[in-house]
């Protein structure tokens, strides 16, 4: 089962940040997982919240700011005086930086951005080590059609009828909260030739249900847990 750090090992370090993926690469996660979304001035920044509020000095849509000025924001003092100054990244940082070092997860937050994302993916080196996951099915539909990409749909619900959708409409995997999982919908899902990725990891108990529902991996806040489980195994597509 693969340790999908989420935005960085966000338990331990500001999310998204060049603090969150550093620590996630020396818990042995397999993967990194981050959101994209457009600045006002175009670029592909990693971000979570519609709003810098939560995580900032600054208020406001994160999509009604410059690069610019979303550089000009600490992005680290909220969780810890250690981490004072830290700056947004963005996905030409997190390319150059760290994709060279593990593969990525990148969650479409802004369906604004899928057609912007696509066009940065085009040609790019090491876009293999990449996958692509929405809560919007538009925008997962629309990165599934326009690209070779493997993609997943993050559902809040996990049935039959999600599953033979993401199945029909050729994603690769499906993304259900950790308690939704049952061994019978995880077996399904296989069975349509879909991976199962599962988030919403809050304690340490939801690790041992990863295990034995068979899901092929878990975005964690704490990757760690993952890692440290008795039952991981070292992940290959390292």
């Amino acid at each position: 089962m693969l340790s999908i750090a989420h935005r960085g090992a966000s338990g331990y370090a500001p999310e998204n940040t060049h603090p969150a993926f550093e620590l996630a690469i020396g818990m042995n996660a397999d993967l990194i997982e981050t959101d994209v979304q457009l600045a006002r001035s175009g670029e592909l920044i990693l971000f979570h919240d519609d709003l810098v509020d939560r995580t900032s000095d600054g208020s406001g849509p994160v999509g009604d700011h410059s690069l610019d000025e979303l550089r000009r924001l600490d992005l680290g003092s909220w969780m810890g005086s250690e981490f004072a100054d830290t700056r947004i990244v963005t996905l030409e940082e997190l390319w150059a930086e760290f994709l060279v070092r593990i593969p990525a997860c990148l969650e479409i937050k802004n369906p604004l951005a899928t057609v912007p994302l696509l066009k940065f993916l085009t040609g790019k080196n090491q876009v293999d080590r990449v996958h692509l996951t929405s809560f919007s099915w538009s925008a997962i539909v629309q990165a599934t059609e326009a690209s070779d990409l493997e993609t997943g749909f993050l559902c809040r619900q996990f049935n039959d009828d999600i599953i033979e959708r993401c199945a029909r409409r050729g994603l690769a995997q499906i993304c259900p909260p950790v308690g939704e999982l049952t061994v019978e919908l995880v077996a399904a899902a296989h069975a349509r030739g879909l991976t199962v990725r599962a988030w919403g990891v809050r304690e340490r108990s939801d690790i041992d249900r990863l295990y034995e529902t068979g899901v092929d991996g878990a975005t964690c806040d704490w990757p760690d847990w993952i890692t440290n489980h008795p039952l991981y195994k070292r992940g290959s597509n390292q």
